[in-house]
């Protein structure tokens, strides 16, 4: 079988858990207390709940018990991962250092959306989700015979951090400190593969914000003075280089 198609379907039951996450975050709730109830509201869940695309299919409707409703967040999130997943596996390949990139989406993906909702990353997923990605980064580099990229993707990922730094020093809110954290985050990720997809990476940031945002004003949706997060433009922009970086040489298994 394809192994994009198997990380597709991993990917599902991948989505399934970080709903949980995210939504513990947005909540700002303990994470075991969040899995103790359905997805979309507090009351006790149902079998299906613990499943993939069967808990999506049934949350369309209203819980019967408090009559909530899940967000349209909340279903984006499986479908999402699950076709990141895939798409890593596809420009990745059978590579030792695959794991690290499927980590590198889960963290991603749940930043992304607590950013949209809260403006934050919060640093009990960011922190964490760093480090393990650091050591999947070596470990999968040692094996595939690429421990010599991983200084490299050191380096770039705190350059990264550190062109940030400036403009959150600077603009009072547009950019944040966690911004900077995750510009290590990805910085690493795309330094992996030369520090010009990291540059790609960044500018691409960029330019989606301000396309977005120019969208947004001409919408009447948002001023001049209000701010977008930055996490969820980073993280496209960083997907998009990597994705680019790797697409002309794919090991599809």
């Amino acid at each position: 079988m394809y192994l994009y198609l198997v990380a597709g379907v991993a990917g599902l039951f991948a989505g399934r858990l970080l709903v949980t996450l995210i939504r513990a975050e947005l909540e700002q709730a303990p994470v075991r207390s969040v899995m103790a109830c359905r997805p979309t509201c507090g009351c006790p869940p149902r079998p299906a709940d613990y499943l993939p695309l069967l808990w999506w299919a049934g949350s369309r409707d209203p819980c019967p018990r408090c009559h909530r409703s899940a967000g349209a967040m909340y279903w984006l999130v499986e479908p999402v991962t699950a076709a990141a997943w895939a798409g890593a596996a596809w420009v990745v390949g059978a590579q030792w250092a695959l794991p690290a990139f499927l980590w590198m989406v889960a963290v991603t993906v749940v930043l992304s959306f607590v950013d949209l909702r809260s403006y934050r990353l919060p640093n009990r997923v960011l922190l964490p989700g760093t480090v393990v990605g650091l050591l999947l980064v070596a470990g999968g580099a040692l094996p595939d015979g690429r421990i010599g990229d991983v200084p490299e993707a050191l380096v770039t990922g705190l350059g990264y951090s550190v062109v940030l730094l400036i403009p959150a020093l600077v603009t009072r809110g547009a950019i944040g400190m966690g911004d900077v954290k995750l510009a290590f985050l990805l910085g690493l990720f795309a330094g992996y593969h030369g520090w010009e997809t990291a540059v790609a990476a960044l500018v691409g940031a960029f330019l989606l914000a301000g396309a977005v945002g120019v969208v947004l004003l001409a919408l009447r949706r948002i001023t001049r003075h209000d701010h977008l997060p930055f996490g969820p433009f980073m993280v496209a922009g960083a997907w998009f280089a990597i994705a680019r970086a790797l697409a002309g040489s794919p090991v599809i298994a």
